[in-house]
């Protein structure tokens, strides 16, 4: 094989090989594209898990608050129980009075009716007036032992009913946070997945930068070429360059083909440069 040839030769191979890298690029290219895409989405779907547990704490910060306030609503209550059992000694000497308090106040109600109705002596009036003012006394410290008792019992239905809510904010906060731990795991695995197309993405960066910078390579030693095959080739006799009218004619109409796709802003390729050196190589030896 002549240098001319060899030449053409070596330019056609490296031609394929940049066509390989090209589609390979290509590829590259579109794979990028599609994982920058999928990035995209799984931020916005972290940024969307985040707000959720964002949610979640201020509900779990808002229940323990209130919790708290509860907590200390029942420790307060609490403390008035305990106060108001201090009096329980002097409930308890005074049991009698309260079981029997129908009784007294019926006693009350006869002896009363007896002072209004009846003839009585001096002696039998004194006895009934006194037992009427004992009864009374009785009466009285019923009312003062009663408003202890009720006070108790309001104490003590506040005290339950806060139990309950205590019971149920506990309920909420435990739902809450096992939510959110839900929402904490699916970040999780979101960041360990992003971390992963971080690192396909870079990689993908990478081998496209190796291409592009292999096809620099390439398309340099193509331009070398390019000028040994010009020189090679304008050095060549005209009878080397053109075998026949038919291979002079196929150059031609080539060149014009190739004229009229960069007038209209078309692209060419590594063999159309050679069919346009060839060209201006044979019309200034004058064979065209």
């Amino acid at each position: 094989m002549n240098e001319v040839g060899k030449i053409y030769r070596e330019i056609i191979n490296i031609k394929k090989e940049l066509i390989k890298f090209g589609e390979e690029r290509k590829n590259l290219y579109k794979k990028k594209k599609e994982l920058r895409e999928e990035i995209k989405q799984l931020l916005n779907y972290l940024k969307e898990l985040k707000s959720k547990r964002q949610e979640y704490t201020s509900i779990i910060d808002s229940l323990m608050e209130e919790r708290q306030k509860t907590l200390e609503k029942i420790n307060s209550i609490k403390a008035k129980i305990d106060e108001i059992k201090q009096k329980r000694k002097d409930i308890d000497k005074n049991r009698d009075i309260i079981q029997n308090i129908n009784k007294y106040k019926k006693e009350l109600e006869t002896l009363e009716y007896i002072l209004q109705t009846e003839l009585l002596s001096y002696a039998q009036e004194k006895k009934i007036w006194n037992r009427i003012k004992a009864i009374r006394k009785i009466l009285g410290k019923y009312e003062e032992l009663s408003i202890v008792l009720e006070e108790l019992d309001k104490l003590r239905n506040e005290y339950k009913a806060l139990k309950s809510k205590l019971a149920i904010l506990g309920q909420n906060i435990k739902e809450n946070i096992n939510k959110r731990a839900i929402i904490k795991q699916q970040i999780k695995e979101v960041r360990e997945n992003l971390s992963k197309k971080f690192s396909e993405y870079n990689k993908l960066r990478e081998d496209l930068q190796n291409i592009r910078n292999r096809i620099r390579e390439l398309e340099e030693q193509v331009r070398s070429l390019l000028e040994k095959y010009v020189n090679a080739v304008s050095s060549r006799p005209i009878s080397d360059l053109v075998i026949n009218e038919e291979e002079k004619q196929e150059i031609i109409n080539r060149y014009n083909e190739i004229q009229k796709r960069l007038i209209n802003g078309g692209q060419i390729s590594t063999e159309d440069l050679l069919i346009m050196q060839k060209y201006e190589i044979l019309k200034k030896k004058g064979a065209i």
